[in-house]
Order: structure tokens, then sequence, then C-alpha cells
């Protein structure tokens, strides 16, 4: 996987500089074939998701992912499949348009729970620490 980009765009911002000098590194010890027996499942299922229209980000929601109009048939049977490829998901629930993924962990359940309190957050950075 090329992340060349991304590092690239952190290597713009003062902040991440430090980071992104390290970050090729990490991703490479971090994601390697000894830790995860399983990547290689996984980068095959991100190969196999479809071309998908634009859609809108969901990010303020309970269910973080995409809106749109419903998939065709097919394209829907398509990307529930490639999502399954990365199967156990941990953390969630996820919404790609009609095609909604169930997760063990109840990320929605501390999202619902702390959303109404919060102050508007376009231009502030946040740290999650879980």
């Amino acid at each position: 996987m090329n992340y060349s980009p991304l590092i690239e765009r952190w290597l713009a911002i003062p902040e991440l500089t430090v980071w992104a000098t390290q970050l090729e590194q990490q991703i490479a010890e971090g994601l390697s074939h000894e830790r995860y027996g399983d990547l290689e499942r996984w980068l095959d299922a991100l190969n196999a998701l479809p071309e998908l229209p634009l859609g809108e980000v969901l990010l303020n929601e309970s269910r973080v992912g995409l809106r749109g109009s419903a998939l065709e048939p097919e394209l829907k049977d398509s990307l529930v499949t490639a999502l399954k490829g990365l199967h156990p998901w941990r953390k969630g629930p996820f919404q790609f348009f009609d095609a909604h993924i169930d997760t063990e962990w109840r990320s929605d359940w501390k999202w619902d729970r702390v959303s109404p309190h919060l102050t508007p957050l376009p231009g502030r950075r946040v740290l999650d620490i879980g």
C-alpha cells in the first residue's frame, strides 16, 4: 500500500511532522504478516471493495459511514461480501449506504451519551484516547 500522499500531507502540518517521519516504519512494523495472520485476507477484502457512488460522509451520527441513495442489488452484494472479508469488526457500528455493519463493541452508545454535551467541533482537534 502506498502511504506517500498521507505522509506528504502530514509533513506539511508542523504538529504532525515528527510523526510523519516515523510513520512509514511504524506502518511496516504494525501491519506485518507476522503480527496479523489475517493481513492478506484483509488486503484482499480491501482490494475487492467496489467503486461506490459519492455519498454523504457520516461522522456526526451513531453509525459512522456513508449515506446515499440505495445501491443496485449487485453493487450492494459486492460491497457486503467485501466488507464481510474484514471481519471481525471490533468497534462500530457502521453504515455504508443501505448496508449496515454491526460490531462487537458499540461505540455508538458512547457517542449517544457524549454528543449532547459537545460544543461545535469545526476547526478544533479532537483526541479520543478510548
